[in-house]
């Protein structure tokens, strides 16, 4: 009966004191003052035309009817100043990219600088990335910032490259697009355009295909991108 009757007082005791502590919420909620939401932004570019921002900023319109395979991100950034991105036409390492010697130690893929897919980050904390999965088949634009104003992305951004996929349209619309090259080389891709209600959508898909000028060296890429 001892155990019984010490539980009961420790019990007890518990319960004077947490009533105190629920009074004293109860009556600092009653008193709360709330107040006006605070909204802090980082200070991002956009809707700015390049020669009225205070950095090296080329923007990239992509062509859906030009000419070329429309696979590789390097086709793109052919003739933007301090880039430089070299393929060597070997898929099984990504696409080596360097903005103003930055990354250009990298063998291979992206280093030190800051990848984006629709405002998305594509690269990690200290700056890897790979340019493979960007697709190009339903961009509208790549745009590339060089130079210290791209510290405003964050750590390991000696540059910002940034792909934007086009708009849903009101009238629906659909394309499809082949290429055909040498060493069977093959590029399908198809992109249908459109909105539903207060949604817009952008769905593209596209396989490229080869078998390699030398032996081993066949690749394929599969890509599907969906923008709402």
């Amino acid at each position: 009966m001892k155990p019984t009757s010490t539980s009961f007082l420790l019990a007890a005791a518990g319960l004077g004191l947490a009533a105190p502590a629920l009074a004293a919420q109860e009556s600092g909620a009653s008193g709360a003052e709330i107040l006006e939401p605070i909204v802090v932004s980082a200070t991002r570019l956009r809707s700015v035309p390049d020669l009225d921002v205070p950095a090296s900023v080329n923007t990239i319109a992509v062509d859906p009817d030009a000419n070329g395979r429309q696979v590789e991100v390097s086709e793109l950034l052919t003739g933007v100043p301090g880039v430089t991105a070299l393929d060597r036409r070997n898929y099984a390492q990504d696409t080596q990219l360097s903005i103003r010697g930055f990354g250009s130690r990298a063998t291979f893929g992206v280093r030190g600088l800051r990848l984006y897919a629709d405002g998305i980050p594509a690269s990690m904390p200290d700056g890897q990335g790979q340019l493979s999965h960007f697709s190009v088949m339903g961009a509208d634009r790549l745009q590339v910032m060089r130079g210290p104003f791209s510290a405003l992305y964050g750590n390991s951004s000696g540059g910002v490259v940034q792909i934007w996929s086009a708009a849903g349209t009101d009238d629906p619309s659909a394309r499809v697009r082949a290429t055909f090259g040498s060493y069977d080389t093959m590029t399908l891709g198809a992109q249908t355009l459109g909105s539903v209600g207060p949604l817009d959508y952008n769905l593209s898909a596209s396989r490229f295909r080869t078998d390699g000028y030398r032996e081993h060296s066949a690749a394929r890429r599969d890509s599907v991108n969906l923008r709402l």
